[in-house]
């Protein structure tokens, strides 16, 4: 890099050499040259390290976004027992008179705002009822009836409720599946 700051003497007036200055010309511009290309290596260097840089932040970003959603559904998915026995726990002691009211009362506020909370999280329950088509993608069926009825392949009776979380399935709804006569006597769905 010395050689880049030197001085330069360039003769002038009738001493000076055409050619030699014509030669120190031609290596200056040399030198110039390949400053300049360097200089285009290195800026599109860091160009490249930038982009990485920020390909990287981009994909710490989802990462981080996929573990918490892959977290939230977890927690989500452990809670959905209690979900299900608090509503059962409300049905149960509404129907029960020696329950008091105030106790019935508490234990469906407290269903409720565990749904709500659930809900404002992206939780969402697979609407499902009978007569409903049988969907495999959405339903598990537990059991098979025959009944008259119902049409084959609809949903008799829902067992247990199914829930979607943040569009995705999280568990499918238990259901008890009408089939023909012809396959129950089979014990087939």
């Amino acid at each position: 890099m010395a050689q880049d700051r030197e001085s330069f003497e360039i003769p002038v007036g009738d001493d000076a050499e055409p050619d030699a200055l014509l030669t120190r010309v031609a290596e200056l511009e040399q030198r110039l040259a390949t400053a300049e290309e360097v200089a285009a290596r290195e800026k599109l260097e860091l160009l490249r390290k930038a982009a990485d840089l920020d390909n990287a932040r981009k994909r710490m970003a989802r990462d981080y976004e996929r573990a918490c959603a892959t977290a939230s559904r977890a927690l989500v998915a452990k809670l959905l027992p209690l979900l299900n026995d608090l509503h059962r726990t409300a049905a149960e002691a509404a129907a029960d008179a020696a329950v008091p009211a105030h106790v019935v009362e508490a234990v469906q506020t407290l269903a409720k705002r565990v749904g709500e909370v659930l809900r404002a999280e992206g939780l969402e329950p697979i609407p499902c009822a009978p007569g409903d088509p049988f969907d495999p993608t959405l339903h598990e069926a537990v059991m098979v009836r025959c009944t008259p009825e119902l049409p084959p392949q609809t949903v008799a009776a829902v067992l247990d409720p199914g829930y979607m979380f943040q569009g995705m399935l999280l568990r499918p709804t238990k259901v008890e599946v009408c089939v023909a006569p012809a396959e129950a006597a089979e014990g087939g769905a």
